[in-house]
């Protein structure tokens, strides 16, 4: 079994210079084909909800079958794809769900 790749680990040694993040918070088949539940992403600037999935892509490549059916939410929002994602911002990629 390949392993998954990770992104980059955010956390300098002494913690003074902390780099600017977006958390992603992963649920469902998104989870469970990563094998973890959150990872932080490093960005410099601001960027578009669209910029961020060729970002996971590259990072998480098992992510790219399951792009049309996830969504990303921001404080329990969904994001349109024009909008602006912050460095700091919580971002979760939610599967499709069914409630009965």
């Amino acid at each position: 079994m390949m392993a998954t790749p990770k992104l980059e680990s955010t956390t300098p040694a002494d913690n003074s210079t902390r780099p600017a993040t977006v958390r992603l918070l992963f649920f469902g088949p998104v989870r469970a084909q990563l094998g973890v539940d959150h990872d932080d992403l490093k960005c410099a600037d601001e960027m578009k909800a669209s910029t961020l999935w060729p970002l996971l892509a590259e990072h998480y490549p098992a992510l790219a079958p399951l792009r049309p059916t996830i969504r990303l939410a921001r404080s329990g929002e969904f994001l349109r794809d024009d909008e602006t994602i912050h460095p700091g911002d919580e971002i979760a990629l939610i599967p499709p769900v069914s409630g009965g």
